[in-house]
């Protein structure tokens, strides 16, 4: 018989663990107060083999609810029965169900309730479903959250727990490649209104776009992966930096669901969170790292590289790091003070320049010197590494001497893709890694060609094929010339070695690095 006051809520969600871990882990009934916000006591009564009585009290929009239940474990049925014999509610009952799941478990809940409360029913019944569906989604979220950070810390702690693989955290770096990119995923899109779609994806959670299955290192070792898309753009960092820095939380937690053994934290990502300082490791329980690391190995094997093609003395050459202070562009000049003969870096903080510079004159090498404007030190420098990104080119290519060498290794890649009738100067996109495997992203990240990546990915797939899974390049200033002389040695071992040049989309040819090389004569 159908009865009007009865209330059905089902609520399923996939949790990465295995079902006897789910199950034992939601009869720890004394632990959801720590955990569950809405949750002000649990309590154990009575416990028997497979039958416990405990006492509920929740709290949710101020609207306290207490009860008390016995619940019943059914393990051979995959199953936890509760029925409240006391309490707020007229009926309060249901059941936990676990099956298997490819992704883990799929944990039903199945809750039947009246409220019973007479003359405010009406407002009463869809107010109180609402609260207790808060309350069951918090208790799903809690053991999803319990057990990933479990699973992490066993493996740190020794115990023997499966995570492996990569994340690759990445986002659109302005509205017009969000539209681009859409149209990428589907090219009959109607675009709707910027003022729309740009609130919408405001609000989007972060999420996974796209596994990497088989990626294959020289060696013969393979490897998984997964791109993750935080959902923000750069512009609105300076606006609201606590949420951006929730949505790559979010996003570090997406890579955790999937057991992922190293994240890396690609363009503006590593930035809100170095600007948050080291408040993210605390909020995940993946281990992370900005990639920053391989970028400067790539951006200085560029810059040799291109300084052996065009015949130029870097021991007589003067170097220019714009945005040297930051983690890039100072593990970079840590690097070149000890190989030109004259290093400029720069930066927007004259504290952060004084402090680097004094460091760099220590090396006795380089004659050294730091300046906050970026024109001055650009004007007669023979190699240029701009390592400080921006959504716009701050640099203007007049600036650039006949014979330069320009290393864009900011993100996204201002300076290569600026159209100029120059060919008197060598502009490359810089920290970009030739991959042993072709990945073909199924947006435009930027990148030239499917056997090309940023260094900051090859960083994280290469830490995964040697199973180190903890932050190999995290917080500011920690590039070391040691550290990028070993992740370049590993990355050379998988297959990892410096790209091609590309000048935007173009390939640079053997033509144009004569043309530049007569501009020097």
């Amino acid at each position: 018989m159908f009865d009007e006051d009865l209330i059905k809520i089902k609520i399923s969600k996939v949790i990465p663990a295995q079902k006897w871990r789910v199950a034992r882990l939601l009869t720890k009934v004394k632990e959801f107060p720590a955990h569950v916000p809405f949750i002000k006591e649990a309590s154990v009564i009575e416990k028997t083999h497979n039958r416990l009585k405990t006492r509920w009290h929740i709290e949710v929009d101020n609207i306290p609810i207490s009860w008390v239940e016995e619940d019943t474990i059914v393990l051979s049925d995959d199953k936890i029965c509760f029925q409240a014999v006391e309490g707020d509610l007229q009926e309060f009952k249901g059941q936990w169900t676990f099956r298997n799941h490819p992704q883990g478990t799929e944990v039903t809940v199945d809750v039947n309730l009246k409220v019973g409360v007479p003359a405010i029913k009406d407002f009463a019944n869809p107010y109180v479903e609402k609260l207790l569906t808060k309350n069951l989604e918090a208790i799903l979220d809690s053991l999803e959250n319990r057990l990933i950070s479990t699973k992490y810390s066993n493996y740190k702690s020794g115990i023997s727990q499966k995570i492996a693989g990569f994340g690759i955290i990445g986002h659109l770096y302005n509205f017009n490649h969000l539209e681009k990119c859409l149209k990428m995923v589907n090219p009959d899109f109607k675009m709707p209104s910027r003022e729309f779609l740009g609130q919408l994806f405001n609000i989007t959670p972060s999420f996974k776009l796209y596994d990497i299955v088989d990626f294959k290192s020289k060696t013969g070792e393979t490897t998984n992966g997964c791109f993750i898309v935080a959902t923000f753009i750069p512009d609105l960092i300076e606006k609201d930096i606590r949420t951006i820095f929730s949505k790559v939380v979010r996003a570090c937690r997406v890579a955790e669901k999937h057991g992922v053994g190293v994240v890396t934290l690609g363009g503006f990502t590593s930035i809100v969170a170095e600007r948050v300082g080291k408040e993210i490791t605390t909020q995940v329980d993946v281990p992370l790292t900005t990639g920053n690391t391989f970028t400067a190995a790539m951006a200085i094997e560029g810059v040799l590289k291109a300084a052996s093609l065009l015949f130029l003395d870097l021991k007589k050459a003067k170097v220019a790091v714009i945005g040297g202070t930051g983690d890039i562009g100072s593990g970079c000049a840590r690097v070149l003070v000890e190989k030109a003969r004259e290093l400029v870096i720069t930066g927007r903080t004259r504290r952060n320049l004084r402090v680097l510079g004094a460091e760099l004159k220590r090396k006795r090498k380089a004659s050294v010197k730091a300046t906050t404007n970026n024109k001055a030190a650009i004007k007669d420098a023979d190699i240029i590494i701009a390592a400080a990104s921006a959504t716009a080119s701050f640099i203007q290519l007049d600036w650039f001497k006949p014979g330069a060498i320009i290393c864009d290794v900011g993100y996204p890649k201002n300076i290569s893709y600026t159209a100029t009738a120059r060919e008197d100067i060598l502009i490359f996109s810089g920290g970009l890694a030739k991959s042993p495997t072709p990945i073909t992203f199924p947006i435009d990240l930027g990148l030239p060609q499917p056997d090309t990546i940023y260094g900051c990915f090859a960083e994280a797939i290469i830490l995964a094929l040697e199973k180190r899974y903890g932050s190999f390049s995290f917080g500011r200033g920690n590039i070391t010339s040691e550290k990028i002389q070993e992740i370049k040695d590993l990355g050379e071992k998988h297959g990892f070695v410096i790209s091609d040049f590309w000048w935007g989309n173009r390939l640079v040819d053997q033509a144009t690095i004569e043309k530049i090389k007569q501009s020097r004569e």
